[in-house]
């Protein structure tokens, strides 16, 4: 059914308050769900995160060792050096065990795609231990006093 121009003039729209009931109608939203709005702000707080941080260099991982091919499977090591800091880890079954180089204390918090994991504290020679996640892609983000440093994105 085609509509013409008298179908858009018709008596229906000379009404300005049927107009404006309608127009009220088509802009009434349903409110957002908390959890989709605690999700958008927490996605927003992580928008400036890898300008507020230093990215890590992956210099050691023993998986790529030729030793690693004959000894089979163990613990994977992994070393990660950034211009003031750097974080030595060993990826386990159960945990993420690591020490922050230099030595001092800090806050260690381990990230998937989707945000936070978990989080720990380093003791004051820079040691942590944190659960092992799931499959796929992690990163640390290590802060030491003033300085930060986000390693690179690393499959488990």
């Amino acid at each position: 059914m085609s509509r013409g121009v008298s179908d858009l003039t018709s008596a229906r729209w000379d009404d300005d308050d049927a107009l404006l009931t309608e127009l009220r109608a088509a802009l009434d939203v349903p409110a957002v769900p908390e959890h989709v709005v605690a999700a958008a702000k927490a996605a927003y707080t992580w928008r400036t995160i890898d300008e507020e941080l230093a990215f890590a260099v992956l210099v050691y991982d023993s998986s790529l060792d030729d030793s690693a091919l004959v000894r089979g499977e163990g613990p994977r090591t992994l070393l990660f050096e950034g211009d003031q800091l750097s974080v030595e880890i060993e990826v386990t079954e159960q945990s993420v065990i690591g020490q922050l180089i230099p030595p001092g204390p800090g806050r260690i918090t381990l990230t998937n795609p989707a945000g936070p994991v978990a989080e720990t504290d380093a003791d004051e020679v820079g040691c942590f231990v944190l659960p092992r996640p799931g499959r796929g892609a992690v990163r640390l983000i290590c802060r030491c006093g003033e300085d930060a440093l986000c390693t690179p994105w690393l499959p488990l």
